[in-house]
């Protein structure tokens, strides 16, 4: 279990504890009105009750993977469920301070307020899991680019002469000024482009400052080729 959701733990049963403390340590005849024997309040105490235990799912939920960018995307879900508590708290203690109203009333409005934080989960735990389906094809598509400029870096780290530094950072900038997007009719292109990586990693070490110029030459055409298809493909 996280320890951030242990933490989160301890405020919550405080918070809950708290709650229980002072609903029964006040009288149960109040203004010369009784509490315990209606309906209405234990509709309400179940509501607020209830809508503690779901914000320590929600809790869960949210801290349950350590990805900063899922718990990004789940944070509409836990502010939802904060919201919840809260309309809980204040509608319930209405209903138990004034237990007098129709018990149909209460079961209603908290029907309804279980109603929205139900509809409201699924909501945000939809749109999280579309995003998230999104961010990783997109992550999929820039994956070749993103090793081709990581392997271009290293290949200019290892330019021993100024000349052949020359060449590498033109093969670096044009990797890593194009668009990152790739699509299915690339493959080809993109394999020719990453064989041609592997031939310039070679080529520098060896100092064969002839082989880096010729390879640099037939690689830029090769990347300018697949920007301009990859403009045509959008």
């Amino acid at each position: 279990m996280k320890k951030a959701f242990k933490y989160f733990g301890i405020v919550w049963l405080i918070g809950i504890i708290l709650f229980n403390a002072i609903t029964f340590l006040i009288p149960n005849k109040v203004l010369g009105v009784t509490r315990f024997d209606k309906t209405t309040f234990w509709i309400a105490y179940a509501l607020i009750t209830v809508a503690f235990i779901a914000q320590l799912v929600t809790a869960y939920i949210f801290v349950k993977d350590d990805s900063a960018e899922k718990m990004f995307l789940r944070l509409p879900l836990l502010t939802t469920s904060y919201l919840t508590v809260i309309v809980s708290v204040v509608v319930g203690l209405i209903f138990m301070i004034f237990p007098v109203l129709p018990a149909w009333i209460g079961a209603i409005i908290c029907l309804l307020i279980a109603g929205y934080f139900a509809i409201a989960c699924v909501q945000a735990g939809a749109a999280a899991g579309i995003v998230e389906q999104v961010g990783q094809k997109v992550k999929e598509k820039t994956l070749f680019m993103k090793f081709a400029v990581a392997e271009a870096t290293n290949i200019m780290a290892r330019a021993t002469t100024e000349e052949i530094k020359v060449e590498t950072k033109k093969v670096y900038e044009a990797l890593r000024y194009s668009d990152y997007m790739s699509n299915p009719a690339l493959s080809d292109l993109e394999s020719v482009i990453a064989e041609q990586l592997k031939e310039l990693k070679t080529a520098v070490v060896d100092e064969n400052v002839e082989n880096v110029k010729c390879i640099t030459k037939e690689m830029l055409l090769n990347i300018q080729e697949r920007n301009v298809k990859c403009k045509l493909l959008k």
